[in-house]
């Protein structure tokens, strides 16, 4: 359970940090590679990041479900899907930190009607997060790239 709004921000920054380092190791040229028709793109992947953190910050603080969008129309370049992502999470952030760890503990709907605690909406948040990570690293792979490693090495490369 996360009982402090700083510690939450502190433990989101890591999760996004080791994001911007797969979305580093995308090709400009192919923010808009997707596997198949009609799945996420490259490009969408990023943007939609960018949206459900506001739509997730916006839940958690203020009970409302709001999706707004990760059009291409957005941020079309990696550039400025970077871009897009680091001032709505800047803002998210912001907002997190000057919250109320009380907060933490209010209750606040789920798209299906149920009450959750604040600070499980903020959990989901870093999940959905993950997930996408994910879906960023086997795109990479499917381009015959590397992608990074999570935490700068191989299991391999541990010390025995």
């Amino acid at each position: 359970m996360i009982t402090s709004t700083a510690a939450f921000v502190r433990y989101f920054e890591s999760v996004r940090e080791r994001t911007l380092r797969f979305i580093a190791a995308v090709p400009p040229e192919q923010m808009d590679f997707s596997p198949h028709p009609g799945k996420f793109s490259l490009g969408d992947l990023v943007r939609h990041i960018a949206a459900t953190e506001r739509m997730f910050v916006a839940v958690a603080l203020d009970g409302r479900w709001a999706y707004p969008g990760h059009g291409r129309e957005l941020a079309s370049t990696k550039e400025e899907a970077v871009a897009y992502l680091a001032a709505g999470h800047a803002a998210a952030m912001e907002r997190l930190h000057g919250a109320p760890d009380t907060l933490l503990n209010e209750k606040r709907p789920t798209p299906d009607g149920h009450a959750v605690s604040a600070w499980r909406i903020l959990m989901l948040m870093a999940e959905h997060e993950v997930h996408h990570r994910s879906q960023i690293s086997q795109y990479l792979v499917d381009l015959g790239l590397e992608p990074p490693q999570i935490f700068g090495m191989r299991l391999e490369e541990l010390p025995s």
